[in-house]
């Protein structure tokens, strides 16, 4: 899932923190790093000296990983989604609070283009999990995974994903609107859950313990509401249209995006946004 990773960087990014987040990428499969820095036109930065980056590099490799460093030009979530695509990554992190460049433009406004933009799975790495303190590994049999699904094609792509985060909890969530009459409400809430139990048993390997539940409502709302009460570590979730954060901030997915403190892992459908 994240063996051989892309990782934005800018000017000002600290060795340590980098160290830190090598150790929770490892923990999580990766064993190849690439640190990818954008020279995005009009900034301070652009042509400065890259010596920094060389630094970067030195330090993730005392973490044990394969590191190399690469730049790329023109708009930042625009660069990162090609080189990642192009360049065959299996994912991109993005540790969500730290400024891009020293500048008034936070990285969660790149993530937020970058969640739209990619053709891989981004990671947005959020509040949870904690990064591990130093000499530390996180431990990925403490991950709390909610998986929220709406039980079709674009939600199934991701149970592989799901199974390689195996940790110590999954809980699965579907959210639906409410029928129009008891008896059509009872058949429905019969058929998710027998759906949502199938699901569950193809999980239960790979995690201690494995929940369900359906609700009735907002979508972002109760996935945001369920994911502060299970304190999830990560929210897995599927994008099936390529614009879908193109859309105001009301938006189902944009909302758990930026409303969640849980981190994000983001599957876009195969080849959707060169189909649109």
């Amino acid at each position: 899932m994240f063996e051989k990773t892309l990782v934005p960087v800018a000017y000002g990014e600290r060795p340590e923190e980098l160290m830190k987040i090598g150790r929770i990428l490892r923990s999580l499969g990766a064993s190849a790093i690439c640190l990818y820095h954008v020279n995005e036109p009009g900034s301070f930065f652009r042509g400065a000296d890259l010596s920094w980056l060389t630094l970067l590099s030195e330090a993730l490799e005392e973490t044990g990983l394969t590191v190399e460093a690469k730049t790329g030009n023109g708009h930042i979530a625009s660069a990162i989604a090609e080189a990642a695509l192009l360049e065959g990554f299996d994912g991109i992190y993005m540790k969500a609070k730290r400024r891009w460049h020293i500048e008034t433009m936070i990285l969660g406004s790149v993530s937020r283009d970058l969640l739209r933009l990619a053709d891989v799975p981004v990671f947005v790495h959020k509040v949870r999990p904690r990064l591990p303190g130093d000499g530390a590994e996180l431990d990925r049999r403490d991950l709390k995974v909610l998986y929220a699904t709406n039980l079709d094609e674009t939600s199934n792509r991701l149970l592989p994903y799901v199974m390689e985060f195996a940790g110590a909890w999954c809980h699965l969530l579907h959210v639906r609107g409410r029928m129009a009459d008891p008896l059509a409400e009872r058949v429905r809430r019969e058929a998710v859950d027998g759906k949502l139990h199938a699901v569950a048993e193809e999980l239960r390997p790979y995690f201690e313990r494995v929940t369900l539940e359906q609700r009735i409502g907002d979508p972002a709302g109760q996935v945001l509401y369920v994911s502060d009460q299970i304190e999830a570590d990560v929210v897995v979730l599927g994008r099936k249209s390529p614009a879908f954060l193109s859309a105001p901030m009301g938006d189902t997915a944009e909302r758990i995006v930026t409303g969640s403190s849980a981190s994000i892992f983001l599957v876009p459908q195969p080849g959707s946004r060169n189909a649109s």
